[in-house]
């Protein structure tokens, strides 16, 4: 099976896994604190003063995918993390966080893997039950995709513990379980658990009822004209729905109304709405890769372009049009997610940064006219604010690391953020 998802060549340092030797600072820094400080520092440090890693954790294999979780009436933190190996070997993980202070009065965690599972492809995405956070479910569950939608049960008594799956459910339309196109990614339904949605990269977007037994597919839908990339649930919404895809287009579907759907976002449309038709930023089609809806304003939605820096900032109540355009990182954004309940934004990229923006200065804006400009806001191996200086788009935190970030994370109660980079997740404390 031809497992290239999105159409685009992964970076050959994740799939040789060449920066991620013994000899790379990264693999062999050990523990290092990182948290956020208020004045910024612009000097990054050399490799032999990088001080040791705390709240640090390392697997054998390059990493891709990470989403963090709590259980109520539990004080452990729980990690999901996915490998990326283009062979036939991979792992979906569990990692404990135990929280502690250490020396310096700081919270600290210690993270330590209690599970693990192989699987044959990559993981695309993978998410925790939503109603753990929330405390309407005390059962660990984990849903992942791949060439085909997976749940899992994470059971732990005492010493011991295991990742059990309980469910394998494939693409209807597909009879072969060794012809499945790969789906390339899900999301599982906070407002109503029983409901996950897949997309894949034969055009369709698949609703999945997973109440019941091993689950069974409620409905499927031709969302795109080609490959679609992701797809999420708008926040508190069981009905509307998101997705993204090859085209370069942002979709809202309606679960009761599936004849019919609102193009949010399309470069051409993008072109012609306005003054800023003749940027040639505009006329260009670019593949969206991911979409993140916020959890804090149900108007906003986010989508990563494909290779670039340019993170698409949409408003459902201004269709066509985005309004604002970010493009602070220095190289291409490989992952973004919003606060689970602030108006807060992480996003990561091949530039080694994490930047925070606060999305209240943005409320009540009007479709872009103009765009910012690129720049290298961060360095130094720890989260730091930001000056600044009035200006409203500008990343309020920002962390610097030594090697690409993959992907990213917020805990579920939003006081630290997780970090994806070679073989190894940092979690980072977010100071209020």
């Amino acid at each position: 099976m031809d497992y290239n998802l999105y159409g685009f060549s992964k970076r050959q340092s994740i799939s040789e896994g060449t920066p991620y030797s013994k000899e790379h600072p990264h693999g062999t820094l050990g523990d290092r604190q990182a948290g956020l400080h208020s004045q910024p520092q612009f000097a990054l440090p050399t490799f032999d003063s990088l001080p040791r890693r705390s709240a640090y954790y390392e697997t054998h294999y390059p990493l891709y995918y990470s989403d963090w979780t709590n259980i109520q009436g539990n004080s452990n933190d729980y990690v999901a993390l996915s490998s990326y190996s283009e062979d036939s070997t991979n792992k979906v993980q569990i990692v404990k966080g135990i929280r502690e202070i250490n020396e310096r009065d700081d919270e600290d965690i210690q993270l330590s893997k209690t599970g693990e599972v192989s699987v044959n492809y990559p993981v695309t995405k993978l998410q925790w039950d939503p109603q753990l956070a929330s405390g309407r479910s005390y059962e660990p569950k984990l849903a992942t995709s791949s060439e085909c939608l997976r749940l899992y049960e994470y059971h732990e008594e005492g010493e011991i513990s295991q990742l059990v799956e309980t469910a394998i459910l494939s693409n209807p339309k597909n009879k072969s379980f060794h012809q499945l196109p790969p789906m390339t990614s899900m999301d599982w339904c906070s407002a109503d658990p029983s409901y996950i949605i897949t997309c894949s990269i034969d055009t369709t977007c698949t609703l999945w009822d997973v109440s019941k037994g091993a689950g069974v597919a409620k409905t499927q839908l031709i969302a795109h004209d080609s490959e679609v990339f992701d797809v999420q649930f708008l926040h508190n919404s069981q009905n509307l729905f998101a997705s993204c895809g090859n085209d370069g287009s942002v979709r809202l579907f309606d679960l009761r109304c599936l004849d019919r759907s609102t193009i949010i976002y399309e470069p051409h449309a993008a072109a012609s709405a306005g003054d800023h038709a003749s940027s040639s930023s505009y006329n260009k089609r670019h593949p969206l890769l991911r979409i993140s809806a916020s959890n804090y304003n149900q108007n906003h939605i986010t989508a990563i372009e494909a290779n670039s820096n340019r993170l698409v900032v949409l408003d459902l109540r201004y269709a066509g049009s985005p309004i604002r355009i970010l493009d602070h990182h220095a190289g291409n954004i490989n992952s973004v997610k919003w606060h689970p309940y602030k108006n807060f934004l992480l996003t990561v990229g091949d530039d080694c940064q994490a930047f925070i923006y606060d999305f209240n200065a943005l409320e009540g804006s009007k479709p872009l006219t103009t765009t910012s400009s690129s720049n290298s806001l961060a360095s130094g191996n720890s989260l730091k604010r930001v000056h600044t200086n009035g200006e409203s788009d500008m990343p309020i935190m920002a962390y610097s690391d030594t090697i690409e970030l993959n992907n990213a994370t917020w805990s579920s109660k939003g006081d630290w953020v997780g970090l994806v980079g070679g073989k190894g997740f940092q979690a980072v404390k977010v100071d209020d």
